[in-house]
């Protein structure tokens, strides 16, 4: 069979789904694309066994068809050639033939129908939640999840919903992130999951892309699967039970101060530049109304001052510097406010002022 595409009919679904794909593979035909034409749509779906996504477009290509090929190499091909080229595909049993203007290439191919795909599962209970809004939630907490912790866990997103809300949870047993959002959903138990590491990278990717406002998803017992008109991600879960996260949250705000976020995220840049790198660990010290930030390493020391409110007493404190510029860097209000622990076993809690949405946990450290 021969059929005609344009570049970006093939290009820009690819790069939709590349990210899926891994330089090794138990089985060839997951380095593989699955190229699927029919009704003048063409879908182009890729899986490692563990997260599945499929991007769809409209074309006008008529065939009904479907095919594989070496996504790297066919990526590679394309990204060199203009988008509004037509390429011309000659798809036979083993080989795929694409020509385009006066150059030609010949790939290996497998059957079609040996791509192996995870289960559907459309028809459990679902929820839909506006794509900025989840969006926002997984950008804002997802930095904080573990990457080959031992604790499985932790190496993921913990979602959560119910009828009224949706909370998401990362952390890496160091740091806490907590986003929530408050939306009526149509369920009949509340239901948690763990999403890996990997598809929370892939999901940010989608979200980014030019999709419905309105996602839905669906929380089976195995799997989380997203949807929306143009996009499906699939993915097997962690099995496993995320830590009470409520329990490391502080409950006693007497040590409660105010500090402008931009003056206090400035400083910690300053004093970034003579962090030991090891422990990358900064004191703060609280005093007579102003914050005092100390970094020391081999090369030299940095000694910056801030003013803070509502807040007089002297506590000194060390953390880690970059813990807590990530979570500056993610926080919106102009102000913050910094529940400080009185000792090195209790945790701090960082939020915008007046933001119910995002809070930030952080354990102080020894330096």
């Amino acid at each position: 069979m021969e059929i005609e595409l344009k570049v970006k009919d093939i290009y820009q679904p690819l790069q939709g789904v590349i990210g899926v794909v891994e330089k090794r593979q138990t089985l060839p035909i997951l380095s593989h694309v699955l190229i699927s034409l029919k009704d003048q749509k063409i879908t182009l779906t890729t899986t490692d066994m563990e997260i599945e996504i499929s991007v769809t477009n409209q074309t006008i290509c008529d065939a009904d068809t479907s095919f594989t090929v070496y996504a790297k190499d066919l990526i590679d091909i394309l990204r060199n050639l203009k988008e509004d080229l037509k390429v011309q595909i000659i798809i036979e049993a083993n080989k795929l033939y694409i020509k385009a203007n006066k150059n030609s290439f010949e790939l290996n191919t497998f059957n079609h129908e040996d791509f192996p795909s995870l289960p559907s599962v459309e028809d459990y209970e679902n929820i839909q939640i506006n794509k900025e809004d989840l969006k926002n939630l997984i950008e804002k907490t997802s930095f904080s999840m573990g990457n080959q912790d031992i604790r499985a866990y932790l190496n993921g997103l913990y979602l959560e919903t119910d009828n009224q809300k949706i909370t998401v949870v990362a952390s890496d047993g160091h740091r806490l992130s907590i986003g929530e959002i408050k939306q009526s959903n149509n369920l009949s138990n509340t239901r948690s999951v763990i999403i890996p590491r990997k598809a929370v990278t892939e999901l940010t990717k989608i979200l980014n892309r030019d999709i419905n406002e309105i996602v839905t998803i669906h929380l089976a017992e195995n799997y989380f699967f997203l949807k929306s008109e143009t996009v499906k991600l699939v993915s097997r879960l962690i099995d496993g039970n995320f830590p009470n996260y409520s329990q490391v949250i502080p409950t006693n705000f007497d040590n409660t101060v105010l500090i402008n976020r931009e003056d206090f995220l400035d400083s910690l840049h300053q004093s970034a530049i003579f962090v030991d790198e090891r422990n990358k660990g900064v004191r703060l010290k609280y005093k007579n109304s102003d914050l005092f930030i100390f970094s020391q390493s081999e090369r030299g020391q940095a000694k910056t001052q801030i003013s803070t409110e509502n807040f007089d007493k002297e506590i000194e404190i060390a953390f880690n510097i970059q813990y807590l510029i990530s979570i500056l860097e993610k926080i919106s209000s102009t102000q913050i406010e910094m529940v400080i622990p009185s000792n090195e076993n209790q945790s701090c809690l960082i939020s915008g002022r007046d933001d119910d949405k995002f809070q930030y946990v952080v354990m102080p450290m020894r330096i």
